[in-house]
């Protein structure tokens, strides 16, 4: 049958093909020219006899609709021009309308934003920013001196450059002054009149609370440390024995507190204390009417007087020697712990208090060999404590802690975790207490800590 249907397709179009006139006659109907034979006897255009079957595939189906193949009429194979450019615009207009509505937003969005950010860069462009001259040293000194309100005219003044410590000084004690100065100071008031603050004259009586050391009381009232001990008894021969709740007598000036015992005299206190009989009579909070006679149990305020100075015995020794091939250190040595420091090295506390919370890590400062630990216990006033031996004539402490996580004999390397930071002993709040040795004496930490 398919052989039939080829044969009778090639007979119709060879005979529609032989009733076509020659080439050299015919008339070239979308491209004209010039004397252009005509034809005889005009041919009627072949009628169509159908469709061309097209075989719909499955590429077909997929296809929108104006671009899937649609049949072919016979009759538009030799159809005038306006015919096939109709077809054509109806393509264009419907592959237009498909992109104006799918693509053509995204690009125009896309330029729009394109455009936007230049728009602002443009901007930001042609900005000018203020010239600022402000001095962050003049601000923190000005800050740091209270003179606030003259901050306006000491802008543009050079001041001293405030040097800021890195991360790992962190932990410097900060320097607490002890030379002090004997201005009087002075109260403002409202009618900018300036009346001098009469300064106290007799003994006050201050409670130990928590957190509180010997430096920090003695510098919250304007004197030296010493005055503390020699206005209190009980903790002359050791500052850390103080404990809370316990009265203290602050003296109104640096000095000592003396008790009049039997057979006391002006002359012997001035003797004993480095300071005249005159220096004694007339400071006004003694009240001696009669120079002469001095009542036992009298307290005496002897101004500007000092002791002999003790140094405080403590009780934590070394209770082994470190071995030749215990672990040795390097002679430098790393904060045992992260904190504050409440109590710095001075003569009356030869070591460093750094407050924290309790159960902050505490590791050794350097590397070496534990020789003694002390736990569950008093102590000594220093509770649960380690000692250190580095091998190298120093040998390190740490005192007040609330666990211990070493043996004594055992090596330990720098930064190893020793304990934790606790309460214990003779304290009054949790702090590490620090101590370096070098050949058996106490020697100031800030010395050899970064």
């Amino acid at each position: 049958m398919a052989s039939d249907a080829h044969s009778a397709f090639d007979n119709q179009f060879s005979s529609r093909t032989a009733a076509l006139p020659p080439l050299n006659t015919r008339r070239n109907p979308i491209f004209p020219t010039k004397n252009q034979p005509t034809p005889a006897t005009p041919v009627a255009p072949p009628q169509p006899t159908g469709h061309l079957p097209v075989r719909a595939s499955a590429v077909a189906q997929l296809q929108p609709a104006f671009l899937a193949p649609q049949p072919i009429e016979l009759g538009t194979l030799t159809a005038g021009p306006d015919r096939v450019m109709t077809y054509f615009q109806r393509l264009q207009t419907q592959v237009q309308q498909t992109l104006s509505d799918q693509i053509v937003p995204v690009r125009l969005a896309g330029h729009l934003s394109v455009l936007a950010v230049a728009a602002v860069i443009l901007g930001l462009s042609q900005m000018t920013l203020p010239d600022w001259n402000i001095s962050l040293a003049s601000l923190s000194t000005n800050v740091l001196q209270g003179t606030g309100a003259d901050t306006e005219q000491n802008i543009d003044t050079p001041a001293d450059t405030v040097t800021i410590a890195n991360e790992s000084a962190s932990l410097q004690p900060s320097v607490i002054p002890f030379t002090l100065k004997t201005e009087t100071p002075t109260q403002n008031v409202a009618n900018s009149v300036s009346i001098p603050v009469i300064p106290r004259q007799d003994i006050e009586v201050y409670t130990v609370k928590p957190g509180d050391t010997v430096i920090d009381i003695a510098y919250r009232f304007g004197l030296q440390p010493e005055t503390i001990m020699w206005a209190n008894s009980e903790i002359e021969q050791d500052p850390d024995s103080l404990s809370i709740g316990d009265p203290l007598n602050i003296l109104p000036t640096n000095g000592v507190l003396h008790i009049a015992r039997p057979g006391d005299t002006l002359s012997s206190l001035a003797a004993k204390y480095k300071v005249s009989v005159a220096d004694i009579v007339g400071y006004p909070g003694n009240s001696l009417i009669d120079a002469g006679k001095i009542a036992v149990g009298t307290q005496l305020i002897v101004p500007g007087g000092s002791k002999d100075f003790v140094t405080p015995q403590y009780a934590a020794t070394v209770s082994g020697a470190a071995p030749e091939d215990g672990l040795k250190g390097v002679g430098s040595f790393s904060w045992p712990v992260g904190g504050q420091v409440s109590q710095q090295y001075w003569r009356g506390h030869p070591a460093v208090d750094i407050s924290s919370w309790t159960g902050n890590p505490v590791k050794a400062a350097d590397s070496g060999h534990v020789v003694s630990v002390t736990s569950g216990g008093w102590g000594g006033g220093y509770g649960n404590h380690v000692i250190i031996d580095h091998g190298n004539g120093f040998v390190s402490l740490y005192a007040h802690m609330s666990s211990i996580f070493v043996r004594q004999g055992e090596n330990v390397s720098r930064s190893d975790q020793i304990g934790l930071v606790g309460n214990t002993g003779n304290s009054t709040g949790p702090h590490l207490h620090f101590e370096i040795r070098y050949q058996g004496v106490q020697r100031n930490p800030a010395s050899y800590l970064p």
